[in-house]
């Protein structure tokens, strides 16, 4: 996440190796995992996955991240600069597509992992941190918001507990990023009204937004929090009405596996919606 928080919004190692995505498939009780794509990032292999149920439904989708891609994301330079919004070079460092059930049948499409380490402003958010963008739409349609289109997201589809991801009369141009869209973060990251909490943040769960519609869940952690080897486990918020039948998720959590040195990112309690 960028921009839309910027200006403050008054705001694997599953010991699987390099998977192919088309056949990977393991047995797992009476349901099954299936693979979806395995990219490499700073030296590891990081990969999408669906955990389903014996009748084929989704119980999870997630990416595994092994440690080593968290210990080797590149630290700025004395003399590197951040890279700007739209320019050459910026865009994710890894997309993950999932497995055909978790597209055909829930909200999630793919993961775009964003490596931030510079961090970015406002003052909360300048510390190194990964940005996981688990897209509700498809890559080729992501690839296409450039921000020329400056509607904001309607005030009801901000989720329960959000702050609007474009304040009422504010200039939309202001919080809109490239190949993301508009962010909306959570009441819990303010003070007071349009004041971010002092200090640094650990990590973050962002909604986003554009073309009037709910694009993506974003979690935000930083390098700091996960090498500590913690756990996560977060409720999803989502509008209410999103103009989309399918499943949502409401649960999001991290969990770190000593065997596999690794972490696990994953969406479950999947519930209908529209």
């Amino acid at each position: 996440m960028n921009k839309a928080i910027w200006t403050g919004i008054t705001v694997a190692a599953l010991g699987l190796g390099a998977v192919s995505w088309t056949a990977q498939v393991m047995a797992q009780g009476q349901g099954q995992t299936v693979m979806g794509q395995t990219k490499t990032l700073f030296g590891g292999q990081v990969s999408s996955w669906a955990k389903l149920d014996a009748k084929g439904q989704v119980l999870e989708a997630g990416i595994t991240v092994p440690m080593s891609v968290v210990e080797k994301a590149p630290l700025p330079g004395p003399n590197d600069k951040p890279q700007a919004e739209g320019g050459p070079g910026f865009g994710p460092e890894a997309i993950l597509e999932f497995p055909a059930a978790v597209k055909k049948t829930t909200f999630l499409d793919h993961v775009q992992v964003w490596w931030e380490g510079f961090g970015h402003p406002p003052e909360r958010y300048l510390t190194p941190h990964f940005d996981f963008h688990f897209f509700g739409v498809s890559a080729a349609e992501v690839a296409k918001i450039d921000c020329k289109d400056l509607t904001p997201p309607a005030l009801e589809l901000t989720p329960k507990g959000y702050a609007p991801a474009v304040p009422p009369g504010a200039n939309a141009a202001e919080f809109c990023v490239p190949l993301m869209g508009f962010h909306g973060v959570p009441m819990s990251e303010f003070s007071a009204p349009g004041q971010l909490k002092p200090g640094l943040f650990d990590h973050v769960l962002i909604a986003g937004f554009y073309k009037g519609q709910y694009t993506f869940t974003e979690p935000m952690i930083t390098r700091e929090f996960l090498l500590k080897k913690q756990n996560l486990d977060l409720e999803v918020s989502r509008p209410a009405k999103t103009g989309r039948k399918t499943l949502y998720p409401t649960r999001f959590k991290l969990t770190y596996d000593a065997k596999a040195n690794a972490y696990y990112l994953a969406y479950s309690n999947f519930q209908a919606g529209e």
